[in-house]
């Protein structure tokens, strides 16, 4: 069975080599033995099951380290081997066959499953390999092939689905932007929900990013993960529960993802890989923009406005350049005008005629471009006895679809193992990442939520684009303003202009050029002082160095401003972050009568961390136009800037378990913990655990059901922590200074040496099965944690000083359920389907805040329109609105003019942020040498601020406004007496049509009349237009009729995550130019949804690594569809 995985069937070897011989496992019968003579003592063979070769399998001499492994052939080549030697074959979830040599020069071996055992190797925390049966806890992992089929751009995304209680979300951008990894919900109120990230036993650096609001840093900014080469994975294991990841104590309460490098081990001889991606991102999921009616404002708006304007919806109170009247649009972002007549000529801000039309493409394809990514990989690997090495470089090279961006990237990854003597081996891995970005993609929420900055489907921004930057390389103007090219001024400012300034100049008037370098790097020498006793060292660092320089080019001619009041920018930022590891750990495993096992670590780590940030920038703006330095700064000095900060944290830890038959084991665990920037009596904690576990597919034996092949119970309890920000526990002091003086003050928000990291207690019981040849299975796990001492901002006594302190004053509990199914419907010599789904359900709740403090505020929106809040009681996350005000019966009360009425004394809970359930279903259809893979993730719940939704939706703009705008969509037609058409209670309705008169008086036909209730309690007969629903209940602000109720939306969804078809080319056309493998394929990513519940934006447009900035849609970069091609080579 397992040798249809030839894909992660090299990854699975380590695990192969450690395989116990199964004393009851039937031989299969050999093909044939051919004897000949023993001078030579190299055997050559090949490996089969009953459906082929099986690559990877292990091939040793029994007691020594004299081996190798079968190639994607089966074939293997052993030398070496003595007369009477037993050469072992192996390969995880088959029988184990020995065979002694008596001078045989060639076997041919096959395999035959044991569904009696399949043990699969894990790695745990601080890189510790354990049989998966022996875990009393829960651990997913991933393999190489299920990250790199569709070409992702970081390892992150290529989660999706994949592993039970995991939840994704990656910001839109590709490699230059953030990922979000949440482990079973959230264990931290307000301080970081990310997991820490382990490679290869090494903590690195990750962090948040784009904390940052509407009017600070515009850009999308990348954590430290997105930084680790997809090629160069072998698997991942996520530890979720604090029984799995107690070992990394308080940096553990998020989940543990440890990552492992590719390395040479399994490698016999050279060996070559080869891969291409080539792949396009198209913009996708953004709002619909409605293409009927044009910009202007509906007959109740135009009640005060010229005659000309009531007849037409057009304007002939402006002059073009040479004095003469002309027609045009209202020059307004609403989108309430008249429906497009495809005739009038109309005159524009850019002195072009236009018929009053829609442009007739997706506009957002003028805003954007096709983003094309390429990733290019050789890998070389060579094993023999002394050892094995793995050499990689992959370059990536990236036009993101921001216009004017680019940027690639160098991978250098270097892993083996040296055998230095008999018991004395050296694991080695170092990877080097060079990275060049121009202008990183800054977010849309200038297009998305600022008025001005948006368009209607009449505006041309090809136009608009085109014309931001002059032909002398200033910021474009009206002709009446301070201009050196009036030929090319817009004749009046265009409604949405901001789209002009604020994002085209920023993408093409402003250069940010990064240059990021990091360097990770271990050496793990092991020795093994007698059997069953070995020491483990390891020393490593994970460096990052980046600089960044900011050129923002003169947006007004110097000529036209005063001295230390220019435009333009020019700033440089150097960042440095060092990361030194190490540990030392002595490691005890035997096994006592065949029955008990016996298992111990005791060992000591330590981290140290430095951050060093400079910064400087000119003031004043440029005095020399456009000359990016220095000493061009209009005032003097420049602006300089620095932070440093270290960390020092060490560690003792032991862990000790019990096996007995193979049925039975328990292990406790324990760390002891010390960090530097905690003070002193208050810096040191115990994290203790313990797990254990009964396979009773073991202890019933001959006793089991023929259908049942494994059977496992586990249980177990874990403590660990989330320690708080660098610093946050430290009161320091602000210094400032007036000319010479210098002073110190005491910062507003106090910190307190007695905090403590937060601490997760954790319990967690779960059950696993295996049915019918391993053919069908299941994994159920339950957990309940309490995360106490939760760090929280709170109130003091101004005499102390400040106005703030943090305390640990929180409690928060999570409960949750995990379900993994897996299995293979098919199996057959030509065809294997495989199917996999999980799903987790997952409830927290705030059990405790501040002493006589019942909730605490997160995000205020729109001067209080909307809050984010947790309450006592309460899952974490409630938003709360001004919402409309209902009778006893649930009714919607309407007021005199027809609209609802918001109640503005007291918010109502709207909805709650936190996602109910989260999961995936993946499949995998083999036939022959075709395959077809797909990926569905989806989400249930999880209320979100969609923030352009309720700006849009006032003026017009978006599809879903469309409703009754006519009496082809819904509108009644009605009239109003006098025609005053801005008074409610003068409209009638009639049977009359649109563009008659009654009584002299006009008919429309766009009249709403809103379900609900008048105040005394009869039923709303009052007639609005379809704009007055929109615009007077829709908008920024809480005053009048506005309410943000319909912006709190459902983010729910079922998503085709990723599709894959690829084709394998025989060997014996690959052969002949010396290839082992040849595989082809074409995949597509984020290609549809089956159902979203969001309206108008993907589920996952948000770039911040928060749950606080998840919860709110303000516009990242553009969300896309990609669709790609690889190559992928073996020689």
């Amino acid at each position: 069975m397992l040798k249809n995985f030839k894909p992660v069937s090299l990854i699975l070897v380590a695990g192969a080599m450690t395989l116990p011989v199964s004393a009851y496992a039937d031989l299969a019968p050999e093909k044939h033995e051919t004897a000949v003579s023993q001078q030579s003592g190299k055997v050559i063979g090949t490996v089969e099951d009953d459906f082929g070769p099986i690559a990877g399998a292990s091939v040793v001499v029994k007691g020594t380290t004299n081996g190798t492994i079968t190639d994607n052939d089966g074939n293997f080549t052993l030398n070496g081997v003595k007369n009477g030697d037993i050469i072992q074959i192996s390969f995880i979830g088959y029988a184990t066959r020995e065979m002694p040599y008596t001078g045989q020069s060639s076997l041919s071996i096959k395999l035959s499953e044991d569904t009696q055992k399949l043990d699969e190797v894990v790695v745990t925390a601080m890189g510790i390999r354990k049989d998966a049966k022996k875990l009393g806890y829960a651990v997913s992992t991933i393999d190489a092939g299920e990250l790199i089929k569709t070409g992702t751009p970081d390892f992150a995304t290529s989660l999706y689905g994949k592993a039970s209680g995991v939840r994704i979300q990656a910001a839109p951008g590709g490699g230059t932007s953030s990922v979000s990894i949440s482990v079973r919900g959230l264990s931290s109120i307000t301080g970081t929900t990310q997991p820490l990230i382990v490679m290869d036993g090494v903590p690195i650096h990750n962090g948040d990013a784009n904390k940052d609001g509407y009017w600070t840093n515009q850009r999308v900014e990348s954590n430290g993960m997105v930084d680790i080469n997809p090629e160069d994975i072998e698997s991942i294991s996520i530890l979720k529960g604090a029984a799995a990841s107690a070992l990394y104590g308080s940096e553990a309460a998020n989940g543990v993802v440890m990552i492992t490098s590719k390395s040479g081990k399994g490698q016999s001889g050279l060996g070559v890989d080869f891969s291409a991606n080539l792949s396009f991102d198209k913009v996708a999921y953004m709002p619909n923009i409605q293409k009927e009616f044009g910009p202007g404002y509906d007959n109740a708006l135009l009640s005060t406005a010229s005659d000309f304007e009531k007849q037409t919806g057009f304007q002939n109170t402006r002059t073009d350049r040479n004095g003469n009247q002309v027609i045009s649009p209202r020059n307004t972002y609403y989108s309430w005008g008249r429906p497009y007549d495809y005739t009038t000529q109309l005159y524009n801000w850019n002195g072009v005629t236009r018929t009053h039309a829609p442009i007739d493409h997706n506009q957002w394809n003028d805003v954007f471009q096709t983003g094309i990514n390429q990733t290019y990989n050789l890998a070389i690997t060579n094993g023999t006895e002394k050892g094995n090495l793995r050499f990689s470089y992959t370059y990536v090279d990236n036009t993101p679809t921001q216009l004017n961006s680019h940027n690639n990237k160098h991978n250098f990854a270097l892993s083996g193992s040296a055998n230095i003597l008999k018991n004395l081996k050296v694991d080695y891995s170092a990877n080097y990442m060079r990275q060049h970005v121009k202008n990183r993609a800054y977010r849309i929420s200038r297009l998305l939520t600022n008025y001005q900055g948006m368009f209607t489907g009449y505006d041309d921004i090809a136009a608009l684009k085109n014309s931001t930057v002059t032909s002398l390389g200033y910021m474009n103007t009206n002709y009446n303003s301070n201009t050196l090219t009036p030929d090319e001024a817009w004749d009046w400012n265009p409604a949405g202009y901001q789209m002009a300034t604020e994002y085209f100049w920023n993408i093409f008037g402003k250069e940010q050029l990064e240059d990021n370098n990091r360097f990770i790097a271990s050496v793990t020498p092991s020795w093994e002082i007698i059997p069953g006793l070995t020491a483990r060292g390891r020393l490593s660092t994970d460096l990052t160095y980046n600089v960044i320089e900011s050129k923002n080019s003169t947006e007004t001619p110097n000529v036209f401003r005063q001295p230390g009041n220019y435009t333009g920018y020019y700033g440089l930022k150097n960042s440095k972050y060092e990361i030194y590891y190490g540990d030392l750990m002595l490691m005890f495993d035997r096994t006592f009568a065949e029955k008990y096992n016996v298992s111990a670590n005791a060992g000591w780590s330590a981290r140290q961390e430095n951050q060093y940030d400079t910064s400087v920038g000119t003031r004043g703006g440029l005095s020399v136009e456009n000359w990016f330095h220095l000493n061009s700064s209009g005032l003097t000095p420049a602006n300089p800037g620095m932070k440093k900060a270290s960390l020092l944290k060490q560690a003792f830890f032991a862990t000790a378990s019990f096996g007995y038959d193979s049925w039975a084991y328990v292990e406790g665990t324990v760390r002891q913990e010390k960090s530097s920037t905690l003070a002193p009596g208050s810096n040191t904690f115990v994290y203790p655990s313990v797990n254990g576990s009964i396979i009773y597919s073991s202890l019933l034996k001959n006793l089991n059901p023929s259908w049942l092949d494994y059977g496992k119970i586990r249980l177990s309890y874990g403590v660990v922590g989330n320690a708080p920000e660098l610093y946050r526990a430290a009161t320091g002091y602000n210094q400032s200074a007036v000319g010479s003086y210098i002073y110190n003050q005491v910062p507003q928000s106090l910190g307190n040496n007695e905090i403590q990291p937060e601490q997760k207690y954790e319990f967690e019981l779960g059950w696993e099965n295996k049915f019918l040849g391993n053919r069908l299975g299941f994994e159920l796990s339950f957990y309940s944690n309490v995360v106490k001492d939760q760090i929280l901002q709170t109130t003091t006594s101004a005499s102390s000083g400040g106005t703030s302190i943090l305390m640990n004053v929180g409690e928060l509990k999570n409960r949750g359920v995990e379900m993994s199914l897996y299995g293979t419907p098919i199996q057959t010599k030509d065809w294997t389907w495989d199917v996999r789904a999980n799903w987790a359900w997952n409830k927290n709740e705030v059990t405790k805040l501040i002493d006589g403090v019942s909730s605490i505020d997160h995000s205020t929106v729109d001067n209080g329109a909307a809050v984010l809040q947790s309450s006592v009681g309460r899952p974490m996350g409630d938003w709360y609105v001004y919402g409309t005000v209902k009778d006893e019966n649930g009714n919607k009360i309407v007021d005199d003019n027809g609209l609802y009425i918001v109640d503005y004394t007291e918010r109502q809970k709207a909805g709650n942020a936190m996602p109910k359930v989260v999961g995936g279903f993946s499949t995998s259809l083999n036939y022959k040498d075709f395959y077809l893979d797909a990926t569905i993730d989806f989400r249930i719940g999880g209320d979100v601020m969609n923030l352009p939704y309720q700006y849009m939706t006032e003026l017009g703009i978006l599809d879903c406004t469309l409703d009754n705008r006519d009496a082809s969509r819904g509108g009644l037609t009605w009239y109003a007496d006098g025609n005053d058409l801005s008074d409610p209670s003068k409209r009638h309705l009639t049977d009359q049509a649109a563009g008659t008169t009654v009584n002299g008086n006009m008919v429309y036909d766009n009249g709403v009349i809103q379900p609900g209730v008048k105040q005394d309690g009869s039923q709303n007969n009052t007639i609005i237009t379809a704009g007055e629903v929109y615009y007077n209940q829709y908008g920024w602000g809480y005053s009048g009729n506005i309410t943000y109720e319909n912006a709190i939306q459902k983010n729910s969804y079922v998503k085709m995550r990723e599709l894959s078809l690829g084709y394998r080319l025989p060997k014996n056309i690959t052969s002949k130019f010396g290839c082992k493998n040849l595989m082809v394929s074409v995949y597509g990513r984020n290609l549809f949804y089956f159902y979203k519940s969001l309206k108008e934006f993907d589920a996952e447009c948000t770039d911040g690594t928060t749950w606080i900035s998840q919860a709110q849609i303000g516009g990242s970069t553009a969300t896309t569809r990609s669709f790609g091609f690889s190559v992928r080579a073996s020689f």
